[in-house]
């Protein structure tokens, strides 16, 4: 990698760390290959909303040590809050022409989240010597769980984060659907919301975890064309309904540099990397394979302060990381499902003249229907299992001039 810029932060934004949110270098590190902990128990990462006293006191006791680190020290938490800031606002670059490592809004998504997360715990669990502790996840795929959970609303506890949005406190409900509105969310909706993003809508590697993203070609990142399905929602639905509306950028959990220092940042993502695991276990559906998304790397400070290099395809199965996700009700699988009455047989309109051309500007002012030529018309049941036909939609534009 190339020598850390100045991070590209948004107007508006606050950092104690000289503009960057780059680790601190301690002198004579040298990043070793990562090795699977296969002396260590089984962790297991229970729902925030049913832990009880015993564990809200043990995870208090770690971020409060965790918090009470020397700045210097990649382990404390405001460093670790920084780590998000660092590979997600520009402070990486590539190579000699310096491509943007970026994790967000590609393949990269799953992978660095899972990684990042991995070494958050440990250094917890080894700051109060205990390698059993697992972060416990936000439940918010189920409707006892879709608010935020006790133990982080406790102004008394480590877990507390006053850069909250003031009219999303218990019991007001998550809203995916509008996330900076004070309105009540809808459990109804939200479970449709995360069956589309889970199910119907995430059948593929590329439809679930986004385009993929290479070095040396260029692909302009976003989340409107390269994020998949599992980053989309309710991911980014989350991240700005729990920031503060009082802030520029909805500090802390509304913005890329910022989430990390709420501590619910870290539950969100252990609920978002459980929808991963329920993808491919409950689901069935399969990951990347291609070598240039497995054999990136990532690196990180482990509990012990050792600088680790890690392999983006390494952390596909949870089982070799030592951790696990409790068991609970996912109502959303059916629920979330809609079946519509069928309507009234209507003759299929005929095809308009539209040309298959990349340059070809057509008016949508009335609906317009083209024959899209299918790749193969009969496949055998075994084949549509094993591959997904996807109809590809792009370029559409719309003029926003005049509106409100």
């Amino acid at each position: 990698m190339a020598e850390t810029p100045p991070t590209d932060l948004p107007d508006g934004a606050t950092l104690d760390s000289g503009g960057t949110c780059c680790p601190p270098f301690i002198s004579g590190t040298t990043p070793v290959d990562f090795e699977f902990p296969s002396s260590l128990p089984m962790r297991t990462r229970q729902a925030a909303h049913l832990v009880d006293d015993k564990f809200k006191a043990k995870y208090d006791a770690a971020l409060t040590a965790m918090k009470g680190l020397d700045e210097d020290d990649p382990r404390c938490f405001s460093q670790q809050a920084r780590v998000h800031c660092a590979w997600c606002n520009g402070a990486y670059l590539v190579g000699s022409d310096s491509m943007n490592y970026q994790v967000h809004y590609s393949w990269f998504f799953a992978p660095f989240h899972r990684w990042y997360l991995y070494f958050y715990e440990r250094i917890l669990g080894h700051l109060i010597g205990d390698d059993t502790f697992a972060l416990p996840f936000w439940n918010w795929d189920n409707e006892v769980g879709m608010s935020i959970p006790p133990i982080f609303t406790d102004t008394s506890v480590a877990m507390y984060d006053e850069n909250r949005d003031a009219c999303h406190q218990p019991p007001i409900i998550l809203n995916l659907s509008e996330p900076a509105s004070c309105d009540n969310g809808s459990v109804k909706s939200n479970y449709a919301t995360i069956y589309t993003h889970m199910v119907s809508g995430a059948t593929t590697a590329s439809l679930f975890h986004g385009a993929d993203y290479r070095y040396g070609i260029e692909k302009e990142l976003n989340s409107d064309t390269t994020s998949g399905q599992l980053e989309l929602s309710p991911h980014d639905m989350v991240h700005p309904w729990v920031g503060s509306s009082s802030n520029t950028n909805r500090e802390n959990m509304g913005s890329l540099y910022s989430s990390g220092r709420d501590p619910l940042f870290y539950s969100h993502h252990a609920n978002v990397d459980r929808m991963w695991s329920i993808w491919n276990d409950k689901l069935g559906r399969s990951n990347y394979t291609d070598t240039d998304l497995t054999n990136s790397k990532f690196v990180f400070y482990d509990e012990k302060k050792q600088l680790v290099q890690v392999n983006a395809g390494d952390c596909y199965d949870i089982n070799n990381l030592r951790y696990q996700y409790q068991e609970v009700d996912m109502p959303w699988l059916s629920k979330g499902r809609s079946f519509k009455k069928a309507g009234k047989f209507r003759p299929k309109p005929t095809p308009t003249g539209f040309a298959e051309s990349d340059d070809e500007v057509k008016s949508l002012m009335a609906p317009v229907t083209v024959l899209v030529k299918r790749p193969r018309k009969t496949r055998t049941k075994i084949q549509r299992a094993e591959q997904e036909e996807i109809l590809n939609i792009q370029g559409i534009e719309v003029d926003m001039s005049g509106t409100t």
